[in-house]
């Protein structure tokens, strides 16, 4: 297992690099703002460091640096938890080519020097947002126990603290009729804290879970959508004084497609969000839905949500159900599918460098679940331009 950064370097050239696309057509009665330049995409357990570079959950670049890092889901299972940090060559063409750059294993306790890195299942990392200070915030979505977290790193990977989770988004458990364990209250098994983003304050952080907490309804099916909540934490008085505030409701839509065979895994939620007021005013988040079918593939859109005027829930406990209360408004900006992309299992979001013509970008990113199941998967890269004068 790594115990410190490794570095060195893995250039991966692009396959699919360079793929243009036209100026997507009219969604839900707005032209999108995003217009897709390209994708890249390289082969699943790529080697590099001794670890293998997968599982890319959650993406962050640093602007002032030049480099993105990225948040591996590797449980423990095949290397310690770790990020990468990734350059990316990327322009008007798409993303030409990704180095690997170092490997950093992330530490598990605060009170030991050096890095001591994670048990494994004791962490499912799942996004990663670069602060002000140049230190990270890290997103599990559940530990042994199925807790959810948000841990503060340094660059090197030092565990330096932990924000305070709610306790209604705390996992409590009883017996369903065949004894097993189930979720009644708090986050589901693989459905915590898939989404996060910093205002451009640099002090107010939202999160959001994948799909609704046990006592906030279903899950998605082909038939219904799921309640999300979208977290917000005051960072002003820095990361030791941190304190969770407004709860505000996310709808996702129902499952895209009936599973093959109809019995078989389907899910659709929130895999990650970027605050975008600055460069869209109409927006204040854009979020990724991911939605899979078994025997079918995945469908993914890009939403632009606004919260003006949803309602804050976070004095409730419990969402009643139906929910009434005023949710955010959404707009899709994008349907990977409507663009021609054969979209893979994308779980991470960020805002990238700007491009000559001054635009600036957005970057998706997917988790290729170090191929586990029968069809193999990637490590894909798609590059949008992102032109407010697109929405108009």
């Amino acid at each position: 297992m790594l115990r410190h950064p490794s570095v060195g370097i893995l250039i991966l050239f692009a396959a699919l690099g360079g793929v243009l696309a036209p100026t997507p057509p009219a969604l839900d009665a707005e032209v999108a703002s995003l217009r897709l330049l390209g994708e890249f995409s390289f082969p699943s357990k790529t080697e590099f460091a001794g670890t293998t570079v997968g599982g890319l959950s959650g993406i962050a670049y640093d602007a002032r640096r030049g480099v993105y890092y990225a948040v591996s889901d590797d449980r423990g299972e095949l290397q310690a938890p770790r990020f990468y940090t990734l350059q990316i060559d990327l322009g008007i063409d798409g993303v030409r080519a990704v180095r690997v750059v170092s490997a950093t294993t992330l530490d598990s306790d605060a009170t030991t020097t050096g890095i001591q890195p994670f048990e494994s299942n004791d962490s499912d990392l799942e996004d990663i947002v670069l602060l002000p200070n140049d230190e990270l915030l890290i997103s599990s979505e559940r530990d042994r126990g199925g807790r959810p977290w948000v841990r503060h790193f340094a660059l090197d990977g030092t565990l330096l603290g932990e924000l305070p989770i709610p306790d209604k988004f705390q996992p409590v458990f009883d017996k369903d009729q065949e004894g097993r364990d189930v979720v009644v209250r708090g986050t589901r098994a693989n459905l915590g804290f898939e989404g996060m983003t910093l205002a451009d304050d640099g002090a107010t952080l939202y999160v959001a879970n994948e799909e609704a907490l046990g006592q906030d309804g279903p899950i998605a099916t082909q038939g219904v959508g799921t309640n999300v909540r979208i977290l917000r934490y005051d960072l002003a008085s820095g990361l030791a004084a941190a304190t969770p505030g407004a709860e505000l409701v996310y709808r996702a839509e129902p499952v895209f497609a009936q599973p093959d065979p109809p019995t078989s895994f389907a899910d659709n939620g929130v895999t990650a969000m970027t605050w975008i007021r600055p460069l869209l005013p109409d927006f204040d988040l854009l979020v990724l839905e991911r939605s899979f079918a078994t025997g079918i593939g995945n469908d993914v859109r890009i939403y632009g949500v606004r919260w003006a005027d949803a309602h804050d829930v976070s004095a409730l406990g419990e969402l009643p159900s139906p929910f009434v209360g005023r949710s955010v408004r959404k707009t899709r900006l994008v349907n990977m599918a409507q663009l021609g992309v054969a979209a893979d299992n994308l779980e991470g979001m960020t805002l990238g460098p700007r491009l000559p013509s001054g635009k600036a970008t957005l970057l998706v990113i997917s988790d290729d679940n170090f191929s586990a199941f029968d069809a193999p998967q990637v490590n894909q890269f798609i590059l949008f331009e992102i032109d407010a004068a697109l929405g108009k």
